[in-house]
């Protein structure tokens, strides 16, 4: 019986390159030795609506299917994203990203009906209340030292607005040198003005 192919997957809306200007700039406020804090890609570094992990590739066009069903039911809408913050604690942070304000509220409805529609597939949301932020590094233990984010926390910049007018559907490649994302869909928002006329 051959054994059925298996790839990562998940849901995400790309960013502007000043998000990334920003992240770059933000690098320098922890002072740590190298490879203690493990930076996403530039081109990695996105808002993640729903990560659905290992998938069949044959489930790919019915997922496809039932995710560009769920977002066309929605109007684009404007973020802005604003503000640092970490995981779990400060005192042993793991995850370093950035905050989200704007229609928040419109973006976690779109992610309920993703993930009532991924449900129906097979694939059961995660029970924590989905926390829109953007992933910009990571720590792992055990370090010697705990690196100080404090600066990173007490960092400033101006809010970048982010105008979601698509969800992109990624396929995600572990290879050594970090993860390959691919696009296996993208799907569009209802523009509002159409929804006016």
């Amino acid at each position: 019986m051959i054994k059925e192919k298996l790839i990562r997957t998940f849901l995400a809306v790309e960013l502007p390159q000043r998000v990334k200007s920003t992240v770059l700039n933000l690098q320098t406020t922890i002072q740590a030795k190298p490879r203690v804090v493990k930076w996403v890609k530039m081109d990695n570094i996105h808002l993640t609506l729903r990560f659905i992990g290992p998938t069949p590739e044959r489930e790919v066009p019915r997922i496809s299917a039932e995710v560009k069903k769920a977002i066309a039911q929605h109007n684009d809408l404007s973020l802005f994203i604003c503000g640092t913050g970490v995981f779990p604690k400060p005192q042993r942070p793991r995850v370093l990203w950035l905050g989200t304000d704007g229609e928040v509220q419109k973006l976690k409805d779109l992610v309920s009906d993703i993930n009532s529609e991924l449900e129906k597939l097979g694939f059961p949301a995660e029970e924590r209340e989905y926390s829109p932020h953007i992933t910009i590094g990571r720590i792992r233990y055990p370090q010697k030292i705990t690196p100080d984010v404090t600066n990173f926390l007490n960092s400033e910049y101006d809010p970048i607005e982010v105008k979601v007018q698509s969800v992109k559907y990624f396929q995600s490649d572990l290879v050594p040198g970090g993860p390959i994302y691919s696009i296996l869909g993208v799907y569009q928002l209802t523009p509002k003005s159409a929804e006016e006329n």
